[in-house]
């Protein structure tokens, strides 16, 4: 790293300090849209041909699955994450950045998208067949209230999916250290069906989930790694 571009990196943390301690959530919050912005600008269109086998195959599931179901994305992010979907009675992403994304192209989506953080869901109880957490449950601000408010909008005997990276240090976007022993915190309004945690490999969570093979003892896993679960609704 030169000088000029150390001179940078002490800059920008100065600053990320700065606006961390005085507005912590408006900080996260654009980070991740700047972090979003970058990649439009990289890919010119936010593609999401890549989503669809983690929403079935890795979690044994079949599109037939999800016919006439009403399903909900929490954290989706831009790409259009249930575009696969038109099966589903009705896809939802939720996001407290949704009417920003709707500018980085995601109005072309046959999604709605909901503008809400996860703690405060704008939906009836009991409304959703499948709920996931892909990659975001480790962002929200507060992690129990948006658990509680994930069982709220479930149905009995729906699914939540989750994935999430867990064991790593907190960053200004991903502000919790999640473990493996998490998924018990979520009893009794879940019961966990399948748990699976596979180290961290290169090319990010979804690589690491198709190229590395889940640990051993998932529970006891102290390390870097991407935690997979599968709930059922009590």
């Amino acid at each position: 790293m030169g000088e000029v571009e150390q001179r940078r990196h002490i800059v920008k943390r100065l600053i990320s300090r700065v606006a961390l301690s005085v507005a912590p959530l408006w900080w996260k919050r654009m980070s991740e849209l700047y972090y979003w912005k970058a990649a439009k600008r990289r890919e010119q269109v936010l593609g999401n041909d890549h989503y669809k086998p983690f929403y079935t195959d890795h979690f044994g599931l079949d599109e037939s699955f999800y016919q006439g179901k009403v399903i909900l994305d929490i954290g989706c992010g831009p790409r259009g994450s249930l575009e696969w979907a038109n099966m589903a009675a009705r896809r939802m992403g939720l996001d407290p950045l949704a009417d920003q994304y709707l500018k980085l192209g995601a109005r072309e989506h046959r999604m709605d998208y909901l503008c809400a953080p996860s703690e405060k869901i704008p939906l009836p109880d009991a409304t959703c067949d499948v709920v996931f957490s892909f990659n975001s449950l480790d962002h929200v601000e507060d992690v129990d209230a948006s658990v509680r408010e994930i069982a709220r909008v479930t149905k009995p005997g729906g699914r939540f999916l989750l994935i999430v990276e867990v064991n790593h240090e907190p960053t200004d976007c991903e502000p919790h250290c999640i473990t493996p022993a998490f998924v018990d915190q979520l009893a009794p309004a879940f019961i966990c069906e399948d748990l699976r945690v596979h180290a961290v490999g290169e090319g990010g969570v979804y690589a690491s989930l198709k190229n590395a093979a889940p640990v051993a003892d998932p529970r006891a896993h102290t390390a870097l790694g991407y935690l997979s679960a599968s709930f059922r609704r009590a």
